[in-house]
C-alpha cells in the first residue's frame, strides 16, 4: 500500500530569504508513494522537477501553485531515482526526493 509523505515549506518559522523544505532530502520514498507539499509560508510556491543541468523541466509535476496555508495535489513517485526539485517561482529554493524500491 502506498505511503503518503509531506514536505513542509517553511514549517513554524517566518519566511527567510529562501524557503526551507522539511524534510530535505526526503528519503525512504518507495515507487508508488505519494508526496504532498504543505505551504506554511506567506507566499505561493510551485515545485517542479529539475533537469540534470539544474533547469526546471517545463512540464511541472504540480499542476497549480500552492497557495499559502494549503497543501498541494499529490505527486506519485515513480521508479528508483534521486529527484531534484525547485520552486518555479523561486528557483533558488531547492530540494531532493530519493525514491528507492
Amino acid at each position: 500500500m502506498p505511503f503518503n509523505w509531506t514536505i513542509n515549506v517553511n514549517p513554524n518559522e517566518p519566511q527567510p530569504p529562501l524557503a526551507k523544505f522539511d524534510p530535505n532530502p526526503l528519503t525512504q520514498v518507495a515507487p508508488g508513494d505519494q508526496v504532498f507539499w504543505a505551504n506554511n509560508d506567506s507566499c505561493p510556491h510551485w515545485p517542479g522537477l529539475l533537469n540534470e543541468d539544474g533547469s526546471i523541466i517545463p512540464t511541472y509535476f504540480m499542476p497549480n501553485q500552492i497557495a499559502p496555508n494549503s497543501t498541494s495535489d499529490a505527486f506519485a513517485a515513480g521508479a528508483d531515482a534521486t529527484l531534484q526539485y525547485a520552486c518555479s517561482l523561486h528557483p533558488d529554493e531547492k530540494g531532493t526526493i530519493r525514491v528507492q524500491g
